[in-house]
């Protein structure tokens, strides 16, 4: 019983697949939630006003050979920058920079997608408003000469009054006269914003004399954490990663049954080669003579129909000698059924010990005996049998006994398997009416084929 409920419990338990859906369920509700918290969340700010730390400062076309001054004030959280522009210059301007940090080595702004801007703009002309995301790369830039970063620029006009404008990063281009006046290669004007050190808000560059003044409330960069490109990233990294383990945990479970079967696999074939051994037994115990362990009727049929049908093909003789111990009655009478038990074994080994490999020795009922000689003609298979009666008649039988023995012999003529079974039989008869201890031939009966029509 206790060996039936483990089987039992081992049955009932559960399999790995229990472990992996709920794995499943949960990539499936951690990236929910990732994309959710990325859609709604995740927000990641940059914002720069008049409260702001960062280290400001203006500059105009005065180091160009202009007149135009630039002033930078403070109102709570607004900065305002003030421009007297004068058209002496060919290309005027006021602005204001912000280093966003106090190195050239900048910060990545890759992972922001757009930069706010509340703004105004006071004063005549167009009112033409340019903004720079100044970038720095050693393969084209030197440290100490800002002139030699890279200018990623939008311009846009604020309505009048100001408004918040929304600019993503990739509306900005390289401006063309920057990368002809520092003579960039090819694979290095294409927007970048690895490395910035540096915002700027600029007039326009026009020639349009007067006080101009641009009110700022505030400059932001917008984006995310993680980008929907690095969340998708992500997810599919986890979720590769789970298929992985999946695999991996199928694999050793596959693994495991399968160990499990070559293991059943190894008992049963033990099994099986143990019950092929007990049918085998069963079959030969049903085959033979358990008294003696020579073949029995039974143990002869498959091979006396196979000898009979080869010696018939081939034109081979094939010899069957009856042999019977004589008076044996009078052994059982006399001296008792354990005597003439071990007298019939005897018999059986000295019938099996005078015969050829391929011969057959037979118990065919009582202390009756028959030897099938394949390939053995008539006068061959009488004289095996008459070396077999001088050996019976010569030994010393249980309680001393003398053993005579009487024989009948025959071949297989055309005819069946009965009649030469028969006529063998008859020849032993002829035997034991000859007085006994004697062997007698019987020469089969040759049937008159009729003749062939010409």
């Amino acid at each position: 019983m206790p060996a039936r409920k483990h089987a039992q419990s081992a049955a009932a338990r559960p399999a790995p697949e229990s472990p992996i859906r709920f794995a499943a369920v949960v990539m499936i509700l951690v990236s929910a939630a990732l994309f959710a918290w990325q859609h709604f969340g995740m927000n990641r700010n940059i914002r720069i006003d008049g409260a702001s730390s960062y280290k400001m400062q203006t500059s105009d076309d005065r180091t160009n050979g202009g007149a135009s001054v630039a002033k930078l004030s403070r109102n709570g959280k607004q900065l305002l920058l003030d421009c007297s522009l004068s058209d002496q210059n060919q290309w005027p301007f006021c602005e204001l920079g912000v280093y966003l940090t106090p190195t050239s080595k900048g910060i990545d702004l890759t992972g922001f997608d757009r930069v706010n801007m509340k703004v105004d703009y006071r004063g005549p002309g167009n009112r033409q408003i340019r903004f720079f995301v100044r970038n720095y790369d050693p393969a084209y830039a030197k440290e100490k000469d800002e002139s030699s970063w890279k200018i990623n620029e939008v311009a846009f006009t604020p309505k009048p009054g100001g408004e918040t404008v929304s600019i993503p990063l990739t509306s900005f281009s390289v401006t063309s006269w920057w990368i002809a006046n520092n003579h960039i290669p090819l694979d290095h004007i294409a927007p970048d914003m690895r490395h910035v050190p540096l915002v700027q808000v600029s007039t326009s560059g026009f020639k349009e004399p007067g006080q101009h003044e641009l009110v700022i409330d505030y400059i932001e960069f917008h984006g995310k954490w993680l980008s929907r490109e690095q969340l998708a990233l992500l997810l599919v990294g986890l979720w590769v990663g789970y298929a992985l383990l999946t695999l991996a945990l199928d694999l050793r479970h596959l693994r495991k049954r399968l160990q499990r079967s070559r293991r059943r696999e190894h008992e049963l074939r033990g099994l099986t080669k143990a019950l092929q051994l007990e049918n085998r037994l069963v079959g030969d115990m049903a085959r033979r003579d358990p008294l003696t362990g020579v073949r029995n009727r039974a143990g002869i049929r498959d091979e006396l129909f196979r000898e009979v049908e080869f010696a018939q093909e081939s034109g081979q003789p094939l010899a069957a000698v009856f042999a019977d111990i004589d008076h044996f009655k009078r052994v059982n009478d006399t001296l008792g059924h354990d005597v003439g038990d071990k007298v019939l074994q005897q018999f059986a080994k000295e019938l099996g010990g005078q015969i050829r490999s391929d011969d057959y020795v037979v118990r065919w009922g009582g202390e009756e005996f028959v030897l099938i000689f394949p390939a053995t003609p008539l006068h061959i298979a009488a004289q095996l049998a008459e070396k077999i009666r001088k050996q019976v008649e010569s030994k010393i039988w249980p309680d001393g006994l003398r053993i005579t023995s009487s024989f009948g012999v025959t071949v297989l003529g055309d005819e069946s398997i009965a009649d030469f079974v028969k006529r063998a039989d008859e020849a032993l008869y002829d035997a034991k009416s000859q007085g006994r201890n004697c062997v007698v031939t019987r020469e089969p009966i040759t049937r008159m084929r009729p003749p062939e029509p010409e």
